[in-house]
């Protein structure tokens, strides 16, 4: 094993192109952004993410610290992330958000990275490149040590898996392998959060990529998918808390909105529309946040509400 040599996290707007069949480590400070491009629109990547210590070393070999697929599927409650899940550690830390997704979001959970072994498997005679192979030699080429033989699942992006009735399950083709450049981008740690109100059934904080000054989200603490998964006693305070956040913001116009489903533009699961041409149309030009300026005006907010 290499011994390790000093890491120090890239600079914010770094950008580089992954080769086919290869793997990058790439040394990441909380508060930082990994975005993925999927350029070609058929690409699966294999992610993978190993804790390091405060000073950018890696964790002791006894003690290692690494992104778990089985436990983020525990802690979200859903056998796929999207955009807003947090992906969790071993220790069940959070070590990542989804705050970007471009893509309709369909990502797998489950499947184990490719190996030499899969391809034996299959019948491929001599070398294949693999994603566990890839794995290693990055984190070699990295200076991280990391006990041979242990390769944790990947969240495996843009793959399709779906889990059928039953609970059988397929490999599709990604959903938009006709689509070129599709974006997921995920955040190191938590996602700083401005609430609004909180009560045992409620809810209510600043969205941080708002498409306005005031952009709030008001939410019920049972999880269910759709409307109608949620008991009528966690919906009965959504209204009258918007009502205050409105009054709060005192503004002439605004809208709410509550939707259902993908095609409804529904992005994390929270007026019916049967199809993409029917229903309300939605464009939502999120915009990037002055952290600060967001701070100022929350609490602003927050003291009239």
């Amino acid at each position: 094993m290499p011994t390790p040599k000093p890491l120090s996290a890239l600079a914010q707007g770094t950008t580089g192109i992954l080769e086919a069949r290869k793997g990058k480590a790439i040394p990441m400070e909380k508060g930082q952004s990994l975005k993925i491009i999927n350029t070609h629109g058929k690409q699966v990547i294999d992610f993978f993410a190993f804790g390091l210590d405060e000073e950018l070393q890696p964790l002791p070999m006894n003690n290692p610290d690494f992104l778990s697929m089985q436990h983020t599927r525990a802690r979200n409650l859903s056998t796929s992330p999207r955009k807003g899940s947090k992906l969790f550690s071993n220790y069940r830390k959070p070590m990542f958000t989804i705050v970007e997704d471009s893509s309709p979001g369909i990502h797998d959970a489950f499947f184990p990275a490719c190996d030499p072994v899969r391809y034996r498997q299959l019948g491929v005679e001599g070398h294949h490149a693999s994603c566990a192979e890839n794995l290693e030699i990055a984190l070699a080429e990295s200076g991280y040590p990391f006990p041979e033989g242990i390769v944790p699942a990947p969240f495996n992006i843009w793959m399709n898996v779906p889990v059928q009735e039953g609970g059988a399950m397929t490999i599709e083709a990604p959903w938009f392998a006709a689509i070129v450049r599709k974006t997921v981008r995920l955040r190191m740690g938590d996602i700083p959060s401005f609430k609004l109100f909180e009560n045992d059934r409620l809810l209510a904080f600043l969205d941080i990529q708002p498409l306005s000054l005031g952009h709030a989200l008001v939410i019920p603490k049972h999880h269910g998918a759709k409307l109608t998964d949620i008991p009528d006693e966690s919906l009965t305070e959504i209204l009258p808390v918007a009502k205050k956040i409105a009054k709060a913001l005192n503004v002439e116009n605004y809208n709410i909105l509550q939707n259902n489903g993908r095609a409804a533009h529904q992005i994390v699961d929270h007026i019916p529309k049967p199809n993409q041409a029917e229903g309300l149309g939605i464009s939502w030009p999120a915009q990037e946040t002055d952290m600060d300026k967001l701070k100022a005006f929350y609490n602003e907010i927050k003291a009239k509400i």
